[in-house]
């Protein structure tokens, strides 16, 4: 059965689920490529193929433009049929009854939908026939290559374009009236579209760091976060949002300053920050509103930004993006948050006997110890307590050294510890020895005497000098006295 009825406002016979291309109206004359679609954006690699809905019959042209088309509507659908894939749409909510005039030619009513307002009546009809059973033989299939798919040699009509990853699209080839090629109705253009990414588009994020996977109080992160702008469904406005959230430990820039947007590589400045911290949980969000981005349909945005490991980090600090999906007005999030671990240690202070021992200062340095790690809440002298315990916190992977730079009243104070202290990639740490054997196994003792000094290392060698000392003067004292026995004798 035909129908006609006049297009208005948006042409539906281009509408795309994924995203549609609007160009300026334009009549050529017919030639090989009028009865094509092209597909443009995500489609390299994926294959896509034309099912036609219905071919344009006795198209009105009123002052060079097409005002209206008559749709022959195709009987080859089956389970569903195009009539009962209409009535899908029509019981979206809010649910519809399609207008008495359309029945026969359901395809009509699809067409005269709202690009906007009927977007999921539309994405209904489209996803009911893509999962037909009984589908009839397709127009054509084709790959993308090289940013482009161009489904040639089709019968002028509309037609549900396929792929196996993506959302269905609903398109229009060209009008051909009289010979001359309508690439356009009403404003809105034909035969060309955007395809939607295989699945919501999604941001990835890199950070840079030494070393990789662990971080000290006042490292600096670079953060970059990337999303891909869909293809635009209506032509119209297209809204692009995205959200950074960083765990509290972190420090972000508060002003646009502090970021970097690009799209497709350019700076792009037309954004709204909103930027908030949570009073409980000391989270950091961060929206980027970059308006309508209808112009940028298939390019990158790119998102960078220096975050600050501050004194709030415990043993770890992460960060998670999310992207807007305009189709769905819902952020989508990436996936596992980009963590980086931050380690301590601890020891305990003894002396000779055992005991825990208050008052003992000891400081720490490395690579990893600066001005940064200071101002960002690192302490780098520790004094242990009556517990005896010793920790330092906030700490990357790599190697530290731990001196004794206080000894408590009453021990040698000219004996004091030094030993290096390593933190492996997954946080194990391995204690160095001292010169004097004081440290072993995490404990770290004062002596108030040689005498309690371990018989190893420079301990070892001081009592060897110690007694040497000892018997030197023995030695001498002993000499003295003979000479001086030996004197009287004589006498």
């Amino acid at each position: 059965m035909n129908l006609k009825r006049v297009f208005a406002g948006v042409a539906a016979a281009a509408t795309m689920l994924g995203g549609l291309a609007l160009g300026a109206a334009t009549a050529t004359a017919a030639d090989a490529t009028a009865n094509t679609i092209t597909i443009n954006g995500d489609v390299n690699g994926r294959e896509f193929t034309a099912y036609l809905l219905g071919e344009y019959t006795n198209p009105v042209v009123s002052n060079s433009a097409v005002t209206s088309v008559d749709f022959n509507q195709s009987t080859a659908w089956k389970n569903p049929s195009i009539a009962a894939a209409a009535q899908t749409a029509a019981a979206v909510a809010p649910a519809t009854t399609i207008p008495d005039q359309y029945k026969g030619n359901e395809l009509a009513w699809i067409a005269s939908l709202s690009q906007t307002g009927d977007a999921a009546r539309l994405r209904a009809f489209a996803d009911a026939l893509r999962a037909a059973t009984s589908k009839p033989a397709p127009s054509t299939t084709v790959t993308g290559a090289d940013g482009t798919a161009v489904i040639s040699g089709l019968t002028p009509g509309y037609y549900l374009v396929t792929d196996g990853d993506g959302a269905p699209i609903l398109v229009g080839t060209n009008i051909i009236a009289d010979g001359t090629v309508y690439t356009t109705l009403n404003g809105a253009t034909l035969a060309t579209a955007f395809a939607k990414p295989p699945s919501p588009p999604s941001p990835a994020r890199k950070w840079t760091a030494t070393p990789r996977g662990t971080v000290s109080l006042g490292d600096v992160l670079t953060y970059t976060i990337t999303g891909v702008i869909p293809g635009n469904p209506s032509g119209t406005e297209l809204k692009m949002k995205f959200k950074d959230v960083a765990s509290k430990g972190l420090t972000l820039p508060s002003t646009t300053d502090g970021f970097e947007v690009r799209i497709g590589g350019a700076v792009y400045n037309a954004y709204t920050l909103t930027q908030t911290i949570d009073a409980n949980t000391k989270e950091t969000t961060t929206e980027f509103d970059l308006g309508d981005v209808k112009a940028f349909a298939g390019q990158t945005v790119t998102i960078t930004y220096n975050a600050t490991v501050n004194e709030d980090a415990v043993d770890k600090v992460n960060n998670t993006a999310y992207v807007y999906d305009p189709y769905t007005g819902q952020y989508v999030e990436e996936g596992t948050p980009v963590e980086n671990k931050l380690y301590s240690f601890d020891f305990t202070k003894q002396d000779a006997d055992g005991n825990a021992l208050a008052g003992a200062e000891f400081t720490i340095s490395g690579d990893n110890i600066d001005e940064d790690y200071t101002a960002n809440g690192g302490v780098t002298t520790v004094t242990s307590g009556t517990d005896g315990k010793v920790t330092f916190k906030g700490l990357a992977a790599g190697e530290y050294t731990v001196q004794e730079t206080k000894v408590p009243n009453g021990f040698l104070q000219n004996v004091k510890p030094e030993f290096t202290v390593t933190i492996d990639a997954e946080g194990n740490v391995t204690f160095g020895t001292d010169v004097w054997g004081l440290m072993k196994d995490g404990v770290v003792k004062n002596v108030k005497s040689v005498t309690q000094l371990p018989l190893t290392g420079a301990a070892g060698i001081t009592m060897l000098i110690v007694v040497a000392l000892l018997l030197g003067g023995a030695a001498a004292l002993i000499g003295v006295r003979s000479h001086s026995l030996k004197r009287q004798l004589t006498a």
